[in-house]
């Protein structure tokens, strides 16, 4: 068997990390690149060592007729992400999408109904599963040392930094309960196994109004499917002159003990009864598009899957609802729902 044959569609967003794992492979290889629309910057991924030998296109329609590849990697202005993947996935190729997989519950809708007449398989750039820390947890977790989760907090704030103009138009951008909040929802999820029921939630702009529509501090309180509770906070207020980017933290309460891990101090500790905070050892960081490309071509389970992608995309969705709202929003779609 040959190596799989990906394209890339866009410019924006982490399709970094995909080219990054791709680039060591042998399994598979990018043999093409396009915008996602007319005039979209491409040079971050067309500089990238992965693409060295790729074609270039001026559209993504004419590289799918041509190359008729085996995967997409769509990595554009959020609002394009659906048209372009469903146009993917009528051409055949299973797909490693940036997230939110759409911006409205219409159009997720269509996604899935797409990719499901094609018979490929979808997922989402949902890096912060391979992070050391958060593997560690999942470990720690799964292991039943601190017994069943009750309540779980967790944390995403970024430095503001520099942010696209269309950051602030919602029918571009979506939210950031979307964006940066997708994260802690996986984590918790992908740590825990749990998923989400019902959930309400506050967002605003306080110190970022010449970007109306985005966000800078989102709250979230969503009831889980064990019948406990998490809380999700995000915010684009990190000091500026922090020593990282993101602070990214969870906190699980358990029936037995208390598991916390921290991305911006690369650590995870757990409490139980008797004993001081222990440290628990990291394991190295996942390849997850690596592994997803290599369940393609031997059949074998991937850590990213397309209910994932789905499910947390919805819930996503829901909770930018219940913000608008302001009120409490029932989850009635699972991730059984989104095989």
């Amino acid at each position: 068997m040959g190596p799989l044959n990906v394209v890339i569609i866009g410019g924006f967003g982490h399709a970094g990390r995909v080219l990054d794992e791709i680039a060591g492979m042998a399994e598979a290889r990018i043999v093409g690149q396009s915008p996602a629309y007319a005039d979209e910057d491409t040079s971050a991924y067309t500089r990238h060592p992965a693409c060295r030998d790729a074609r270039h296109f001026d559209t993504c329609r004419q590289m799918l007729d041509e190359l008729t590849p085996d995967v997409a990697v769509v990595s554009t202005r959020l609002d394009r992400i659906p048209a372009v993947a469903i146009t993917a996935a009528e051409a055949g190729c299973h797909l490693i999408c940036e997230k939110p997989m759409a911006l409205d519950h219409p159009t997720l809708d269509r996604l899935y109904q797409a990719v499901t007449a094609a018979r490929v398989r979808a997922v989402s750039m949902l890096s912060m599963r391979s992070e050391p820390h958060f593997r560690a947890a999942r470990r720690v977790y799964r292991s039943g040392v601190i017994g069943e989760a009750v309540q779980i907090n967790g944390r995403k704030s970024y430095k503001w930094g520099t942010r696209p103009e269309w950051f602030g138009d919602k029918s571009l951008y979506g939210g950031t309960i979307g964006w940066v909040g997708i994260h802690a929802l996986d984590f918790i999820s992908f740590i825990t196994g749990l998923e989400f029921t019902s959930v309400a939630a506050m967002q605003g702009n306080f110190c970022h109004t010449e970007r109306p529509d985005c966000q800078d501090f989102c709250g979230l309180l969503l009831s889980t499917s064990n019948g406990g509770c998490a809380t999700v906070s995000v915010d684009y207020l990190r000091p500026g002159d922090a020593a990282t980017h993101g602070d990214d933290w969870v906190r699980i309460v358990g029936t037995k003990g208390v598991l916390e891990a921290s991305g911006s101090r690369r650590e995870c500790t757990v409490l139980t009864d008797g004993a001081q905070p222990q440290p628990v050892e990291l394991p190295e960081e996942a390849m997850l598009y690596k592994d997803f490309l290599l369940s393609l071509r031997d059949g074998h389970d991937s850590e990213l899957t397309q209910q994932d992608a789905f499910m947390l995309t919805s819930t996503c969705l829901h909770a930018r609802d219940a913000a608008e709202q302001s009120q409490l929003v029932h989850i009635t779609r699972h991730r059984a729902d989104w095989s």
